[in-house]
């Protein structure tokens, strides 16, 4: 009956180590699994930074680009209220010079 007993420890131990062996194999190709994650989203990540990158750049092109504007459409007003005033002395200086 000891042999038995033995035998049997024997087996528990053995099969212990199969199942410890099998947990270590999914504990690492899960952890490889991981790492890969990790590598795709740090490529991500810098593309990402990239892109913001580019976008911040264009944004502040066409801020400069919208100040610009806003001077020109303000310097338009301004040369439009002129001329109008311009068209209006005109408009009264003819009407005066006629006789009535």
């Amino acid at each position: 009956m000891k042999e038995t007993k033995g035998r049997s420890e024997d087996k528990a131990e053995s099969h212990a180590e199969a199942s410890l062996d099998e947990v270590l194999d999914a504990v690492e190709s899960r952890l490889e699994s991981l790492v890969e994650v990790v590598k795709g989203l740090g490529a991500e990540n810098a593309r990402l930074k990239a892109e913001l990158a580019s976008a911040r750049e264009a944004s502040e092109k066409n801020g400069g680009a919208a100040a610009a504007l806003a001077r020109h459409e303000a310097d338009r007003a301004t040369v439009r209220a002129r001329i109008e005033r311009l068209l209006k002395t005109l408009e009264e200086s003819n009407q005066g010079g006629r006789p009535a």
